[in-house]
């Protein structure tokens, strides 16, 4: 229930920021995930892989998306998105992309 929590709070975020129309801080999307544990850090980055594929219109890249990025194999490219943003400091979108790019291009 916490993980659950902690994704909808880490979106509402995210979300807020781009609503207001402020531009993200540096390394905003690593400062609110490092407020959670690292099992719900993965939980709201497979979240929003889900409205990732959800939202594309290339139905061939979709499927790709969809089987990588939320199929048994999902955890390696979700690890990796932790670990852009991580490292990186990249944005959440940032780091998706780059981490499935290799395998989806």
């Amino acid at each position: 229930m916490r993980t659950m929590i902690a994704a909808i709070l880490i979106a509402g975020f995210c979300s807020a920021a781009a609503i207001a129309g402020e531009l993200p801080s540096q390394c905003s999307d690593r400062n609110a995930l490092n407020g959670i544990s690292v099992d719900a850090r993965l939980v709201a980055i497979k979240y929003y892989f889900v409205g990732l594929v959800h939202g594309l219109a290339d139905r061939n890249r979709q499927a790709c998306y969809e089987a990588h990025a939320l199929g048994d194999a999902g955890a390696a490219i979700q690890n990796k998105t932790l670990e852009l943003i991580e490292t990186t400091c990249s944005t959440m979108e940032g780091a998706a992309r780059a981490a499935i790019e290799p395998v989806c291009p």
